[in-house]
């Protein structure tokens, strides 16, 4: 089965979903960083905002854990996309179902976090310093990683 990255809307969005999914890669990873507890050694921090979502940081950071080169990898496949394309970088994506399950675990965790598009926009206008004129909206950003939610969750079932 392969990633179907695009959506029905725009042909050309497929580069933006991607670059969107490596994104959040790179935001799970930091999110591990961050982190108290070390490699091998994980527990389930008192987050709170639920027990559930502590689970899957806490599911997140083990994933890691046994794949330490995931940054790596997850450069590899954004300098796939910057230099040949999206497809390249989507079959090179492929290859580490990893990352692709790294993912799909980070967009679970940022659903439960911010369950309605109103908390993810109220978060975005406190971090945002000055919006570019090229990026999406919160809203429309939200829209993006539901629907990458949704494919990646289609590829597990």
């Amino acid at each position: 089965m392969t990633l179907q990255i695009k959506t029905q809307a725009h042909e050309g969005m497929s580069d933006d979903v991607l670059d969107l999914l490596l994104d959040e890669a790179d935001r799970a990873l930091l999110d591990v960083e961050a982190r108290t507890d070390e490699p091998g050694r994980r527990y389930a921090l008192h987050d709170p905002e639920g027990a559930d979502l502590e689970e899957l940081r806490l599911a997140i950071a083990e994933l890691c854990d046994a794949y330490p080169g995931m940054q790596y990898e997850l450069e590899a496949i954004g300098d796939r996309l910057r230099n040949v394309g999206a497809i390249a970088a989507t079959t090179e994506l492929e290859q580490r179902p990893h990352i692709i399950h790294l993912v799909r675990m980070s967009l679970e965790a940022f659903f439960r976090q911010y369950p309605t598009v109103e908390a993810y926009e109220a978060y975005a206008a406190d971090t945002e310093d000055e919006p570019e004129e090229e990026m999406q909206s919160p809203a429309e950003s939200y829209d993006t990683l539901r629907q990458l939610l949704d494919v990646l969750r289609q590829r597990v079932n």
